[in-house]
């Protein structure tokens, strides 16, 4: 009996324990972890970040989004919408709060990948 509960927990915990790839992209995000936002990048990207926007290679883009970081260490993230496009895209759009000011955030996933990443001041 033991061993048939067993395999039912490990056969649910693979089916439903996994997190969507949209909430492990907000968690990276309220940590201010770019290493862990970076697994999700696609090997193209357009990125913004607030001023600067040009289309990157995904070192590239890391290489920007860790410098963010570190100039505006995060203090909390609020997404505020995330919604499903199709099958195959998400968006996400949320409230960056930094050291610095707050910002908006807006990510467009495709395929599991985000595609699109901005962060521009938010005028509120």
């Amino acid at each position: 009996m033991k061993l048939v509960i067993n395999i039912f927990y490990l056969l649910f915990s693979l089916f439903f324990g996994k997190m969507d790839v949209s909430d492990e992209i907000v968690a990276a995000l309220k940590q201010g972890k770019s290493s862990e936002l970076v697994k999700h990048f696609d090997e193209k990207i357009s990125i913004k970040l607030i001023e600067q926007e040009d289309v990157l290679s995904k070192s590239q883009a890391e290489a920007n989004i860790k410098y963010f970081f570190e100039k505006h260490p995060v203090k909390t993230f609020s997404s505020a919408h995330i919604s499903s496009m199709n099958n195959n895209a998400q968006y996400i759009t949320g409230t960056l709060e930094t050291a610095n000011g707050k910002y908006r955030v807006s990510i467009l996933i495709r395929r599991n990948l985000i595609s699109q990443f901005r962060i521009e001041n938010d005028n509120e």
